[in-house]
């Protein structure tokens, strides 16, 4: 990252499942990670389960509330089940300042005003953050921001035993984004002036996670061409990374029109 680059991190990355899967998640994510409670957010449509990092990010397995076509209808993660989004955070965001970086760099992506979200865990603790989402561009084509109301540490409770994982994994090494030829450079471009960083690698862009973890290497946004045989726009597939760096069986989880895309570096 420039040295003098916004300090954004990954937060989260979002995982879209049926109702069921998130009752009872099934072999092919228990084998490989703990997942930890979570719970039901205040718009009453989407509900939540976590997978907890060392490195203080997280993958939010949602689902819509009884697969209730009514709460899917018109909502931004209205979209065939897999991998459909992330966010960075960061402890206090220049709104201001995001904007117009990005106006400047003439790609017509921005962002809509921060707006209040929260949820209640199922110990009864009121959790609140600010939500800032992106306009002119599709959701999961760049990230959203996740900005903490209250303790950070409420809505990522972190803890030795949430954060081991079967598969042994420590953290996020990023996201890979397939995009369609035509929209690689623009894309590339915002992401790259979103973090404040130089566009001369296109195809990567560098950012910080929440915790130092001993033996991680630096999380990165990666983009490349779709290949040909690709039906969509955009797909999108969550990096994790070991400790020893040995490589595990990524998951590949085809669900209904969906694909699920997990891999470990």
């Amino acid at each position: 990252m420039a040295a003098n680059g916004p300090r954004f991190a990954l937060d989260h990355v979002v995982l879209l499942l049926p109702y069921d899967m998130l009752q009872n998640p099934p072999a092919w994510i228990t084998e490989k990670l703990t997942v930890s409670p979570g719970g039901q957010h205040a718009d009453g449509k989407t509900e939540n389960r976590l997978v907890l990092f060392q490195d203080g990010t997280y993958l939010e397995l949602i689902a819509f509330i009884n697969d209730d076509p009514e709460k899917r209808s018109g909502h931004w993660w209205d979209k065939p089940y897999g991998v459909v989004d992330f966010a960075f955070t960061t402890a206090d965001l220049d709104y201001q300042s995001l904007k117009q970086r990005l106006q400047d760099s003439g790609t017509g992506i921005s962002y809509a005003e921060p707006k209040a979200g929260g949820r209640i865990t199922p110990d009864g603790k009121e959790l609140k953050w600010e939500v800032t989402f992106p306009t002119g561009v599709d959701r999961g084509n760049v990230p959203f921001f996740c900005t903490d109301v209250t303790p950070r540490e409420r809505r990522v409770p972190v803890t030795e035993a949430n954060a081991t994982h079967p598969s042994g994994a420590i953290g996020m090494a990023g996201m890979l984004l397939e995009v369609e030829k035509q929209n690689l450079e623009r894309l590339s471009k915002a992401i790259a002036t979103v973090l404040g960083v130089d566009t001369q690698d296109n195809d990567q862009s560098a950012v910080d996670v929440p915790n130092e973890v001993e033996k991680s290497k630096q999380a990165s946004i990666r983009l490349q061409e779709a290949s040909q045989t690709s039906k969509k726009d955009l797909a999108l597939t969550l990096r994790l990374q070991t400790a020893d760096h040995d490589l595990r069986d990524a998951i590949q989880q085809q669900i209904e029109e969906g694909v699920v895309s997990i891999s470990f570096e």
